[in-house]
């Protein structure tokens, strides 16, 4: 798969700036996932677990809308995986599994970055279908049950 593809096309759909589109695989021998993209990030890896968001959106197979994600356990160690600055901190975050053919294939984490200063827009429902439908014109045998969302109020 053309990760940085499929990077352009969630981004242009979500109007996100780079460095938003994270790609995580299920490692087959233990309860991790691991970076698969972006490609400088291969090999570290995050425990899936039901109290983050990666473990539910993989445990549930369905994407989770997360608004409030200052205590988020993994938005610390991702903050410091990904965070080309200080002055910017994860904001908002949509983990988005992708099945094939009923097989877990691998979880989308999106993010909405904040610079300091800066208002940052809630993820939405329609997010979902945007990102649904980059899924479904590069993954057509895809399947996936409904979104539902998480939004610490």
């Amino acid at each position: 798969m053309r990760y940085a593809h499929l990077d352009r096309l969630i981004s242009e759909a979500l109007n996100l700036e780079e460095g938003s589109i994270f790609v995580l695989k299920k490692r087959g021998y233990d309860s991790l996932l691991e970076f698969s993209y972006p490609y400088e990030l291969r090999g570290f890896t995050i425990s899936i677990i039901n109290q983050n968001l990666l473990g539910k959106a993989l445990i549930h197979r369905s994407p989770i809308i997360l608004n409030q994600c200052d205590e988020e356990m993994d938005s610390a160690y991702l903050r410091y995986l990904a965070m080309k600055s200080n002055n910017v901190s994860i904001k908002k975050m949509i983990a988005y599994p992708v099945c094939i053919s009923d097989e877990f294939s691998e979880v989308i984490l999106v993010m909405r970055k904040k610079k300091e200063g800066d208002q940052v827009k809630d993820f939405l429902g329609e997010d979902l279908v945007k990102i649904k439908r980059v899924l479904d014109s590069v993954f057509p045998a895809r399947l996936e049950k409904p979104a539902f969302s998480v939004n610490g109020d």
